[in-house]
């Protein structure tokens, strides 16, 4: 049973790889992309380039209209740490890629040194540079010394050319894969940055907030002192106020902390020391209506850099099989001398101590049972890979269904939420009416507030879940990426 799942393994990946003897070729896997999603936008056959748009290009953030938020994301961009690593790494990528193809041009060295010998033969004829030597003796080289130098240039050639194929298809792959992680990256950071952002503006409004009811609070328990003194009330009351009080100014601090933390984040994200970060604007202002198209082209989804990634990898897989193959064919070394040899370094460069020499040798595994299992083993990791790049993709797709599902959820949330909100804002202007026209005490206007100040609470939470919800959509659909940065890297922020 255990044979039989080894052969059906090894004909299912020399199916899925292509694999022909020499260099397997590649051949892209084909990806079933949604037509649809629940949400109801149209996932359209096309190509980016077919498209209007350039979602990899789009700047979404500015249509939410924040100048701050353009201006943190534009310095991300330019000086974030993790980008400018991964911009290391596509650097150390392309030398490889080049060193790679570099392999078919051969070497020259330049050589020199020395020799020193004896002879113990007793029956040979002096000859060329031993006759010269005075301790040998006519038909005797018994017991001869001789010495000498020797320099000039050493070309070496050594190539294995289904080798140098695959090494160059590798390369270049995983140069292709550090793109990819590249893009991902700044993917990733223009998300955690607009999300930051957004979170910053609901703490700082849920801080402007917790701070007005407490002067709400203090007023009712001001009036409600004046009915104590007029004996119209017990301090029972006050004391209920007074908790109250103390409640809400717990909360303040925690508050200030998440503000700070917050910023610092923020702060390090545009590699910039811990500090404030100015916001000219209130989250209330922000544009989030009609900010996520109607319909996309499948190519967006297929051009997520996780995807790109993911395949690949897989390329990555397909060139080592190839690299693993290689091992069976011959490689060639070439080598070569040209220089000169003399007995005295001030002869070395004389005409007369000139020569040359060459060789050549081919070496193939004859019988080597570790590099058959080496290829088994190359091929196994193509199979994984396989299957991890339809993983991603299909994750990548439930990403995209979830992520606009929710978003269509969370803008239900708070057009619902922003009904409870105007009736609570109705009923404290109805009792502002009811006050001036004497048929209504203070203590219900600001009661009335107070329930307005806890409606505004919960409408700035819904209206934070939309925001986070609309940078999910951008990250799923993979927008942005690749946006130019418009500031120089020494631009701060204002302090």
């Amino acid at each position: 049973m255990r044979k039989i799942s080894t052969i059906s393994l090894t004909v299912t990946v020399a199916m899925l790889s292509g694999c022909g003897i020499f260099s397997p070729s590649y051949h892209q896997p084909t990806i079933d992309a949604p037509t649809t999603t629940r949400s109801g936008m149209k996932i359209e056959s096309g190509t980016i380039e077919s498209s209007a748009t350039n979602y990899s290009q789009l700047q979404w953030w500015k249509k939410v209209n924040d100048p701050v938020l353009n201006q943190l994301i534009i310095l991300a961009l330019s000086n974030n740490a993790q980008i400018q690593v991964a911009q290391g790494n596509i650097m150390k990528a392309q030398a490889s890629l080049k060193a790679a193809q570099y392999a078919w041009i051969p070497t020259l060295n330049g050589v020199g040194g020395g020799f020193a010998g004896n002879s113990w033969a007793t029956n040979l004829t002096p000859q060329g540079i031993l006759a010269a030597n005075p301790s040998v003796q006519s038909g005797n080289l018994a017991n001869a010394n001789f010495s000498g130098l020797y320099g000039g240039f050493m070309p070496t050639y050594s190539f294995n050319v289904f080798a140098n194929i695959n090494q160059t298809k590798l390369a270049k792959a995983t140069l292709d894969m550090q793109q990819a992680i590249y893009n991902a990256t700044r993917l990733t950071i223009i998300g955690q940055v607009s999300g930051g952002y957004f979170t910053l503006l609901a703490q700082k409004k849920q801080l402007l907030l917790q701070q007005q009811m407490i002067a709400d609070m203090k007023e009712l328990r001001r009036l409600e002192m004046i009915q104590v003194q007029n004996g119209a009330a017990d301090l029972g009351t006050i004391a209920t106020y007074d908790q109250a009080i103390t409640t809400y100014q717990a909360k303040i601090p925690a508050i200030e902390n998440s503000i700070s933390q917050t910023e610092n984040a923020l702060r390090v994200l545009i590699n910039q020391n811990p500090g404030p970060i100015v916001t000219d604007g209130s989250i209330d202002k922000l544009i989030t209506d009609n900010i996520i198209p109607a319909n996309i082209p499948s190519s967006v989804l297929k051009s997520r850099p996780d995807i790109i990634q993911a395949e690949d990898s897989l390329k990555i897989a397909n060139a080592n099989v190839g690299l693993a193959n290689s091992q069976f064919f011959p490689t060639i070394s070439l080598t070569g001398f040209a220089g000169g040899i003399s007995q005295a370094l001030s002869n070395l460069l004389n005409v007369g101590t000139g020569f040359w020499m060459g060789s050549a040798m081919a070496s193939i595994p004859i019988l080597d049972a570790s590099t058959y299992e080496q290829v088994n083993a190359k091929k196994g990791d193509y199979y994984a890979q396989y299957y991890s790049y339809m993983q991603t993709v299909k994750s990548a797709f439930q990403n995209v269904d979830n992520s606009l599902t929710n978003k269509q959820n969370m803008d239900k949330v708070y057009a619902e939420t922003y009904k409870s909100y105007q009736y609570a804002n109705d009923y404290y202007k109805v009792n502002q009416v009811q006050f001036k026209a004497g048929n209504s005490p203070m203590n219900n206007v600001i009661q009335a507030k107070l329930n307005l100040d806890n409606a505004g609470l919960s409408l700035l939470q819904a209206k934070s879940q939309q925001l986070d919800a609309i940078v999910q959509v951008y990250q799923a659909l993979a927008v942005g990426y690749a946006a130019e940065s418009e500031l120089s890297k020494s631009q701060k922020l204002p302090e």
